[in-house]
């Protein structure tokens, strides 16, 4: 579960937030010598906060702590004096022979997580960013162990001989070998090869879905909802059968529970990521009534692991498709005119659409604060920028963000704009100005809103081993590659 505190910069103030810190990660999952060590990297960035950033005024400081499958991420902010840590460099041979320990607390922090990034966004103050993987057993280490016996593979049994269940903790081993053995290390969610980071999933409910097992207990099927984590929306996002069970009708049966226990639990609709260098996944979601939306370049890498031998890192490109699960959406969309044509196509695929904007009273964008949020998706290389309301420094607010990324030289960049303000138009024009080109429609995508969203690529795209299913994909492909083109002839 994720967490926000909000502190005034006290003395007091030290010992409970490291208290939550250590307990919240604990919670979610980290051995208590990591949680020690994100505890104590928080408690000297907070220290140094205190110590250097308020030296002559009262502040405040806000801690974002966020969970993943694969890691946890603390976000530290504040708007004290500014500060650059280049300038701050620790000699451990200064430390011994002179006594001068300056920058000593930056290397302690450095040290304590996997990953820690500084980002100075200028007026919007500055964050220090604290990453710790979950340590876990890869699958492979496991698959040669004495309950491996019990998953023997057998002949594909009739219609009839399978048993569909909802997924339990328990099931987290089954699923990683199951993964492993059908795909070896080519399946694009790389935390499925780690049981104990599925466990921590389904038990905190951050994905749920069915597993598929024969008479003699063999798990052959699996597929799952991934929660959003900031709209009532899940994912279609891992689904496999074994190669022996194939053609046997199991990822119909799976998908269509999916859709039933999503109904169940409240979700406003399902999308998937379906993957182009092969139109597979694309045409089961269109069996579903998925229809596309977005296509989204560069989203991911592929991972090579040390001691395997597959292909070397591929970037992939997805269609993003959007089944919704209500008869109408919950709030209107004013379609920015730049891409009113191809916006109302992609409407236009679903038998209930968004309420006319005319008939609702709109939040004008272009006026107030631009409120934005920055997540840095590090396994992806790649960031996305979500704005809340665009206001009238979205320009500037932009501009610091994309200043304080330049240093982590990102394959990707997407910035996702909301539907239900206008006007947008100004906002697209100077995004394309800074080298964004389309992406596309993300339905309920944020806060049950609909999001427009472009995207930077920071590598050459081959739009010739992108395959689309559907006629709207393949106009949203040659929109896309159409902005692209315009941006290499520059």
């Amino acid at each position: 579960m994720d967490a926000h505190l909000y502190l005034e910069v006290t003395l007091p103030m030290l010992e409970p937030a490291t208290d939550f810190t250590y307990k919240w990660c604990v919670n979610m999952g980290l051995v208590d010598d990591d949680a020690a060590k994100m505890t104590l990297a928080v408690d000297e960035v907070l220290t140094d906060i205190l110590l250097h950033a308020y030296k002559l005024e009262t502040g405040y400081v806000e801690l974002w702590f966020q969970y993943t499958f694969s890691e946890i991420e603390i976000t530290i902010q504040e708007k004290g004096e500014p500060f650059d840590p280049s300038r701050h460099p620790y000699s451990a041979e200064k430390a011994i022979n002179e006594n001068d320990f300056e920058g000593a607390a930056l290397e302690t922090i450095r040290q304590m997580p996997d990953h820690f990034i500084f980002l100075n966004r200028g007026k919007d103050g500055k964050e220090f960013r604290l990453v710790k993987q979950f340590a876990a057993s890869l699958i492979s280490d496991l698959a040669s162990s004495s309950r491996d016996s019990e998953l023997v593979r057998t002949e594909p049994e009739s219609a009839g001989d399978y048993n569909v269940a909802q997924v339990s903790v328990k099931d987290a081993e089954d699923i990683a070998k199951l993964i492993y053995r059908s795909y070896s290390y080519t399946y694009s969610k790389e935390d499925l090869y780690f049981p104990g980071r599925v466990e921590v999933a389904i038990r905190n409910d951050y994905k749920f879905g069915t597993i598929i097992r024969t008479k003699q207990n063999e798990p052959v099927g699996y597929f799952a909802v991934i929660r959003s984590t900031d709209s009532m929306i899940g994912e279609v996002g891992e689904a496999v059968v074994s190669p022996h069970h194939r053609k046997k009708g199991l990822m119909k049966k799976m998908m269509n529970e999916l859709i039933v226990m999503s109904r169940q639990k409240g979700l406003l609709g399902l999308f998937g990521m379906a993957i182009t260098t092969h139109l597979f996944s694309q045409k089961v979601n269109a069996k579903f009534g998925f229809k596309s939306t977005a296509l989204i370049l560069a989203r991911s890498q592929r991972s090579a692991y040390k001691g395997i031998e597959i292909k070397p890192d591929v970037t992939v490109s997805v269609v993003l498709e959007f089944l919704p699960l209500i008869r109408r959406w919950r709030r209107p969309v004013i379609i920015p005119e730049i891409y009113n044509d191809l916006l109302i196509k992609i409407y236009g695929q679903f038998e209930k659409q968004p309420s006319p904007a005319q008939e609702h009273n709109q939040a004008a964008s272009g006026s107030g604060k631009t409120d934005l949020k920055l997540n840095i998706l590090y396994e992806k290389n790649s960031a996305v920028i979500i704005v809340f309301n665009v206001g009238s420094t979205f320009e500037a607010s932009c501009l610091r963000v994309f200043r304080s990324l330049e240093e982590l030289n990102l394959t990707s960049v997407y910035i996702d704009l909301p539907l239900d303000q206008t006007p947008l138009d100004p906002a697209i024009a100077w995004l394309k100005d800074q080298q964004f080109i389309l992406g596309g429609l993300m339905p309920l995508y944020h806060q049950e809103t609909d999001y427009l969203r472009m995207q930077r690529i920071h590598l050459d795209v081959d739009f010739e081993a992108i395959e689309t299913n559907t006629e709207i994909a393949s106009k949203i492909k040659e929109r896309i590659k159409s902005e692209y083109d315009a941006l290499q002839k520059k």
